[in-house]
């Protein structure tokens, strides 16, 4: 992958872009509660042009109590409203900025295509995850009517991939098991889903609003769903057969881990008070599996206890570390389903099964105890994932570190290294995952995939993948060592 097209993707300003989607409009107050910016569409919904909204007060202008909002940036209130000399009724949806202002959306009150509404979604009761997954998207289309509706999950590795789709009889083809690149929502778009309840596109390929301001000051549109699409969003929708999507973040723990998609291939668009709705019943869903993740989480450290009994016998049979180390790393062996165990204490180095070479070794130190502060690290692809890494049949690796961090090689304290040999196995895209790089007009520009049929990589070089269930496993041995070596 061409450096500069990621460069490219995690420069471009999406919230300071200065235009919005035309099915709506939109005004913008400071913290006073004064109108800064408007859409120059705004006469068509309020029945004045911007230069009559610009300076006023907006609690005054609409007729809105602006303190029902709370005061945490992103709070939102929808409010519906009959203005004064507007004949049409409107929806309007009030959130708090940033900057302590607000940003008021004005769509149409319109009767939405959507499914039923009274429908909910499905409780987490089973420990099939990807079952659950599958029952919200079934659900989640009956409510909007978008042909295809998906689980987009986020991977540890920063990649998506699809784990439950469901798809009306008319939506070409089946993205179910496919894996996308994490350049396809690069980490600005991921920060902007976070803020907000939903990004609803009814057409991509509508010509966008300008914005105008009491200055040239470009207006944060960080939690306005009105934002114009980014160009390179434009195509790369185009390119999958897309004209209208809406996408739903999936919160657990503070961290978005997934998104709820929905595609259409003709211009859809939903009222406020249905994706308030639905977005509040994911919510709820996020809330259960944050439950669940968190007994499943209990149970396991529960479990940890049996689990290093075994270890704490061995231990308590020797004199140290290094003379329990052949028991002990055959032990982490069978637990991490590893091919060594490496025991290095500064300069000695003693271990079972498939261990590091001198200069391997040497190179993985100068990683783990000089770049990284982390007490566990783990590496899938060495000789991509590690400086100067050697040839070796050693792919990956997961690494602890006990006592002082150091800096260079061998002087590290106590590390413990498990190392995996390469896993050679395939990987299903959602087409060739190298976007390619063209020149617009002389200027660099980037392109996304043109096709989306499954591609298939062999991939080589890597090992079976460590989990985060194996780091806290290595995070409870520290703590097991720590107690009965007296560090």
């Amino acid at each position: 992958m061409d450096k500069r097209f990621l460069d490219q993707c995690e420069k471009e300003q999406l919230h300071l872009s200065g235009k919005i989607l035309p099915h709506g409009t939109v005004l913008i107050a400071d913290a006073a509660g004064k109108i800064t910016h408007v859409g120059v569409n705004i006469a068509e919904f309020l029945g004045h042009p911007a230069e009559r909204w610009l300076g006023r007060v907006a609690a005054e202008a609409l007729g809105v109590t602006l303190l029902e909002v709370g005061g945490q940036p992103g709070a939102t209130k929808l409010f519906p409203a009959a203005l004064e000399g507007v004949q049409d009724r409107l929806d309007l949806m009030v959130c708090r900025a940033e900057n302590g202002g607000v940003v008021l959306t004005v769509l149409p009150d319109r009767r939405d295509p959507g499914g039923p509404t009274t429908g909910a979604v499905p409780p987490p009761n089973s420990d099939d995850t990807d079952a659950l997954h599958q029952r919200m998207v079934q659900e989640v289309a009956e409510q909007t009517g978008f042909q295809r509706v998906m689980f987009y999950r986020f991977r540890e590795d920063g990649d998506g991939e699809v784990v439950a789709e469901a798809r009306s009889s008319d939506a070409y083809g089946s993205y179910l098991g496919l894996r996308f690149p994490a350049t396809d929502i690069p980490l600005i778009a991921r920060n902007l889903y976070i803020r907000n309840g939903w990004r609803m596109i009814p057409d991509a390929s509508a010509t966008p609003i300008d914005l105008v301001g009491l200055d040239e000051s470009a207006a944060d549109l960080t939690h306005c769903d009105l934002r114009s699409v980014s160009p390179v969003h434009q195509v790369y929708l185009a390119n999958m057969g897309v004209r209208s999507s809406l996408s739903f973040p999936i919160m657990l723990g503070g961290n978005l881990v997934a998104l709820i998609a929905c595609h259409h291939t003709e211009a859809r668009t939903l009222s406020l008070p249905r994706l308030e709705q639905v977005s509040q019943k994911l919510r709820a869903y996020c809330l259960s599996l944050a439950s669940k993740q968190t007994q499943r989480r209990m149970n396991l450290l529960d479990g940890l206890t049996h689990r290093f009994s075994e270890t704490r016998m061995i231990l308590r049979g020797h004199d140290d570390l290094f003379s329990a180390w052949p028991e002990m790393g055959q032990w982490l062996m069978r637990e991490f389903q590893a091919a060594g165990a490496a025991l290095c204490f500064d300069d000695q180095v003693t271990g079972v099964g498939t261990l590091f070479e001198p200069e391997a070794l040497q190179a993985v130190d100068a990683k783990f105890c000089t770049d990284q502060s982390d007490l566990v690290w783990s590496a899938d692809s060495l000789h991509r994932q590690v400086p100067a890494f050697p040839p070796s049949e050693i792919a990956g690796v997961m690494g602890l570190r006990i006592g002082r961090p150091g800096g260079g090689s061998g002087a590290g304290g106590i590390r413990i290294y498990l190392t995996r040999s390469e896993h050679i196995h395939e990987v299903a895209w959602g087409g060739n995952p190298d976007k390619p790089v063209e020149f617009h007009d002389g200027a660099f520009g980037i392109a996304p995939r043109r096709s989306f049929e499954k591609w298939i990589e062999k991939r080589l070089g890597y090992c079976r993948a460590w989990n985060s269930e194996e780091r806290l496993l290595m995070l409870k041995l520290r703590e097991l060592l720590l107690q009965e070596l007296r560090f």
